[in-house]
């Protein structure tokens, strides 16, 4: 068993995500938006938005473009390490965990070059391997490579198992570092290389929308890392010292998320609208 939460494959047509949002759109808004092109894929000569919708019954037009955003920025590349890390302890390790269920914990978002944290992976199976007769009776092993390398085995008791966890295998466990106050992202004065992402979508966003000045202009981000759990209020924070541009009209997130204890389901929310601050400013003069 090796299970993490993922980052979406990305690249081609982004129509699996942006049906999402526009599902919900028809669904809120009585609308009946249908999906009529991948706009980067068909014209790739000028800059384009992911997708186009018109609306079946008024023919109004709505072009999205979705952007993943992540803080840290390096995120994507230290969650590609973790699976790195773990593929490895899974497959040298495979051999030896079919008789029972076995747990390795590992540091969560692991920094470095991917060939030394794979030779660091390979280091600490052989020194499992080694010690197996200890493991396999119940005893458990830890070890560390650097101050920020450790990992921690051992035969996962019965009543330490998910109710639907598997009778053998392999499980994977990986530990986030602990939080303090100073880990708060303040909106309004966010790190200097989170604010220069943003205004890079933005700049991409108002490149791509320029054919579409009169069109529905969505921008969909798909938030990883400390983002993810960032909601509405603190976003509308983060626009008051970051203004999108006039060539975004709205800005929505889009995550696949728990909903219950026991299911996931896409979550889509509003976290920007031109028009609605254009309406409130005008209720306050």
């Amino acid at each position: 068993m090796f299970v993490m939460p993922c980052l979406p494959e990305s690249g081609g047509c982004e129509r699996p995500f942006t049906d999402v949002l526009v599902a919900h759109l028809n669904r809120i808004e009585g609308a009946h938006y249908m999906h009529r092109a991948c706009l980067d894929v068909a014209e790739r000569t000028v800059p384009q938005p992911e997708a186009l919708y018109v609306d079946a019954v008024n023919g109004h037009q709505l072009v999205i473009e979705r952007k993943s955003i992540s803080w840290p920025v390096d995120y994507p590349y230290r969650h590609n390490n973790d699976h790195a890390i773990g593929e490895v302890f899974a497959h040298e390790l495979r051999d030896l965990t079919v008789e029972d269920l076995y747990e390795i914990r590992l540091p969560m978002l692991m920094e470095g070059k991917r060939a030394e944290l794979l030779s660091y992976a390979i280091q600490a199976t052989k020194q499992i391997r080694a010690k197996w007769s200890a493991v396999a009776s119940g005893s458990g092993l830890k070890g560390r490579a650097g101050d920020k390398w450790w990992w921690a085995f051992h035969k996962l008791p019965e009543w330490a198992r998910e109710d639907n966890a598997p009778s053998r295998g392999l499980q994977i466990t990986l530990v986030g570092p602990g939080l303090s106050f100073d880990d708060f992202l303040d909106p309004a004065q966010l790190p200097d290389a989170l604010a220069s992402a943003i205004e890079k979508i933005y700049a991409n966003c108002s490149a791509k929308f320029a054919s579409y000045p009169e069109t529905r202009r969505i921008l969909l981000l798909d938030p990883h890392g400390d983002l993810r759990t960032e909601n509405s209020g603190w976003w509308q924070k983060v626009w008051v010292s970051l203004p999108p541009p006039s060539s975004i009209g709205e800005i929505w997130s889009g995550i696949f998320d728990w909903v219950t204890d026991e299911t996931q389901d896409w979550v889509c929310e509003q976290l920007y609208s031109a028009v609605a601050i254009q309406n409130a400013s005008a209720l306050t003069r």
